[in-house]
């Protein structure tokens, strides 16, 4: 059996298309589905060496401006919730897809000789990037799942995974921020966090 690729997507839609066919069926399929659906889904990503050393070290500097811990995952779940609330205010999978592509830093550009563009895509298990593992809300994870399927079913030329964007987020806030583009950012997010 294939894997999909919005596994929360097709659960919500297979549990929307049953129809019990008596109390006692939609009593215990209720009371299953309560027992045995995680509220937070573990998510894998990877990033540069480089990228995590900023990020971690820009985790330590929330840490000790806030006074409590801040790791990865929560840097990762408060860009989540920012493009989420900005992605529910458009709704345009076509703009959404242009975003996700030109956030993309999947393949990195050559030209060659030929003046033609390639795409190398590194080695996903390269010994120059790192792993993080992030825990996300159920409820975000079916809202990204439900973009991203409407952006898949355009037909176009890239798809994407949760995965993909959450790679993308990281990457592209690390890059905002080595760049120097992100003001007031640690207070910012201070800020929200006593929220």
């Amino acid at each position: 059996m294939k894997k999909s690729r919005y596994p929360i997507y097709d659960d919500e839609i297979r549990e929307l298309s049953y129809s019990p066919y008596n109390f006692f069926d939609k009593w215990f399929m209720k009371a299953t589905r309560k027992l045995t659906t995680p509220t937070l889904l573990s998510y894998t990503f990877y990033v540069p060496v480089s990228e995590y050393l900023r990020g971690e070290l820009f985790c330590d500097d929330v840490t000790e401006a806030a006074n409590e811990p801040f790791t990865h995952i929560d840097l990762v779940t408060l860009l989540l919730d920012d493009f989420l609330y900005q992605a529910k205010r458009r709704s345009n999978p076509v703009e959404l897809y242009h975003e996700l592509t030109t956030r993309s830093q999947k393949a990195i550009k050559i030209t060659s000789y030929h003046e033609e563009e390639d795409a190398i895509f590194p080695p996903a298990n390269s010994p120059k990037k790192k792993m993080i593992k992030c825990l996300i809300n159920r409820k975000q994870a079916l809202r990204l799942e439900v973009m991203l399927s409407d952006i898949a079913e355009l037909d176009l030329e890239y798809s994407f995974e949760v995965k993909d964007v959450l790679r993308m987020l990281y990457s592209d806030f690390i890059l905002q921020y080595k760049n120097g583009n992100l003001s007031n950012v640690v207070d910012n997010i201070i800020q929200r966090l006593s929220q």
